[in-house]
Order: structure tokens, then sequence, then C-alpha cells
């Protein structure tokens, strides 16, 4: 092989090599390191091809030289790339990471307040002897309305406070109609629970939301009671509320019940340090069942009797845990979630 040929192979091995070594880098100090190796005056392997040409015939000379030549502005533009790009990535790093911050705990969630007031009227009810029930929905005119006692034209059933499928059906605007599904399934004695979701054409604001939760419970059996209809619920309220909790049952209507009756209650809270009586405040509404809807489903009204009551979780969670907003429940407000996480709203 002539020296010519040698000394280009041996260029173009460098070359190479180099390249690799280049790409690989990972320090400033590593590019330093390779660029006196590569490129140094004295012990660089380009400088030391350069100090073999005298071997090579002078008509080939210039071509070794002109290839080592390319070669060392190859390497030079590498390894200045290689040089701004290592720059730029501990730039980028520099401005998203402090090592001087102490470490993040990882975020870990919480229970949403109204399933916690959910949880806590199951556990309540429970202990009475009641069962968890669930029904649709979607559900049609005759479970949400009319076996409820409600005729299609009273203005619970106008489409401008309830919300009507397309083709058929609509979505149920209270939990009622799993009182018509549970009496239809099962035969007395019945002491159900039934927690859901309901839909109606509400504004959003402060109290109000077209979708919001809500809490069906019914008791029917034989020799049922008002006196059984008061004492459950003054029951319910004292130890939801707390042991000081005052209960009243004020007159009112619902087509489903009767006689039918709004629930108060005032409790006992603490403000700066010192025990306060609230005003009253209405918790639920409630009644004896109407004896249409007991006929509605095949019982006899002569000899089962029973009450229902329904109340909104969301409004109760508004109380216990002092929030002010319904609509905060549907945003993601961090600095709500924070207090929800470390437990601040109980």
């Amino acid at each position: 092989m002539s020296p010519k040929i040698d000394l280009l192979n041996s260029l173009s091995e460098i070359e190479q090599s180099a390249l690799i070594r280049i790409s690989e880098a990972v320090s400033p100090e590593d590019l330093e390191a390779l660029k006196i190796s590569l490129l140094g005056r004295k012990e660089g392997q380009l400088s030391q091809i350069l100090k073999r040409i005298g071997v090579v015939k002078s008509s080939e000379r210039k071509i070794v030289g002109a290839e080592a030549n390319r070669i060392k502005k190859v390497l030079t533009v590498a390894l200045g790339t290689a040089q701004t790009n290592l720059e730029t990535a501990n730039k980028d790093m520099s401005s998203f990471f402090d090592v001087t911050l102490p470490g993040r705990e990882q975020w870990k969630g919480s229970e949403h307040p109204i399933n916690q007031v959910i949880d806590e009227v199951w556990q309540i009810f429970r202990s009475m002897g009641f069962t968890r029930v669930r029904g649709p929905e979607i559900d049609s005119e005759w479970y949400n309305f009319e076996a409820l006692n409600t005729p299609l034209d009273h203005p619970a059933a106008d489409q401008q406070d309830t919300l009507y499928l397309k083709n058929s059906g609509l979505l149920r605007s209270h939990t009622s109609p799993v009182q018509i599904r549970t009496l239809e399934k099962y035969s007395p004695p019945i002491r159900v629970l039934a927690p859901g979701m309901v839909y109606r054409r509400d504004t959003y604001d402060a109290t109000h939301t077209p979708a919001f939760h809500q809490i069906e419970g019914l008791v029917v059996d034989e020799g049922i009671t008002f006196v059984d209809f008061k004492a459950t619920l003054s029951e319910f309220s004292k130890r939801f509320w707390g042991s000081g909790t005052k209960v009243r049952f004020r007159p009112s209507f619902f087509p489903f019940t009767e006689p039918s009756a709004e629930v108060d209650v005032k409790r006992i809270v603490i403000r700066d340090g010192q025990k306060v009586e609230t005003d009253w405040i209405e918790v639920m509404g409630a009644g004896m069942v109407d004896p249409n809807v007991l006929e509605n489903v095949g019982y006899d009204p002569e000899r089962y009797t029973g009450f229902a009551f329904g109340m909104g979780p969301g409004r109760m969670a508004l109380l216990k845990y002092g929030i002010p907003d319904l609509r905060m429940f549907f945003q993601n407000d961090v600095r709500f979630l924070s207090q929800l996480l470390h437990g601040q709203i109980r």
C-alpha cells in the first residue's frame, strides 16, 4: 500500500471515530479533552498524521494536506455544535429545577364533602335498620310523576323545570321514583335509603345547580304512624347535626305525602370559641306516604302506612363544613382542594 493511501485511510478512521466520540460527550470538559486529543498542535491525532506527510511523494502531498484540513474543519464544527447543545441543555435544566428547594410530597386525594355527607347519613340510617337501594337516572313520566300522585299538568312536570329527552323519557328530577320501584319489587316491611344524582332546569348559582345529589328515604309497614316518622327523623337530626340540636316539623305540601312537613333544625355551633345557637334552618322535606301512592303499586292503604323523606347532601355539606357556595363542589380550585386534603373543612 502506498504511503498516500495509508495516510488517507488513517485520516478517514480518525474522522469517523472522532465524530462518534463527540456525539457521545456529556460535558464541556469531555469536549475540551477531545479537542486537544484530536486537534492539539503537539499531541493531536491530525498533527501526528501531518508529521508523517514527508513520506509521501511531493506530487501527492497536496492531496493528503487538503484532506487533513477538511477533516480539521469538520471536527471543529462538530465540536462547536456539541458545545452549544450542551450549554443549551444545561440552561434549560437549570430553569426547570432548583436543587436548593425542599422535596415535594406526592399529591394525595381526599374524600369529597358531598360523599362524606352521604356516607355519614347512610351509616346513621343503616344503624336504624335501613337498606341502601338505587334506581335509573333516566326514567319515565309514570315513575317520576304519575305514580307519585303528581299529574302531568303539575308545574313540576313542565319543560321549564324538567329535562325531557329527545326520543322518550326524562332525567329524573328527584330520587322519589326509587320509592315506586322499591315498592313494586319488594313486600313490606320496607326501610330503604336511596342516594343518587337528580337533574332540574335550575340556574347555576351559589345555592342551585342543574345536577345535584339527593337522598331519599322510605319506610312502609303495618302500623307505621306519625310518631314513628317524627322519632326517626329527630333521632337522625341529632346524630348528624349534634346532640344539642333542636328539631321542628312545619306543615307543608308534597303531592306524594299526606300530611307533609318541612324539617327544620336549630344547631349549636362554635364561633370565636363560644357555643352559639343558630337560627332555624330547613334541612329536608318529608311526610306520611299518600294512600294514592300505595294504591298505585298495589298496596292496601288500609293495611299499610309509611313515611318518606328527602334531603340534599350538597346543601347539608354547605352547612356542616362552612362552605359558602355550591359551585365550589364542581370547580378545580386548588385552594379548596387543599383544604379538603388537609381536613380543614371538617
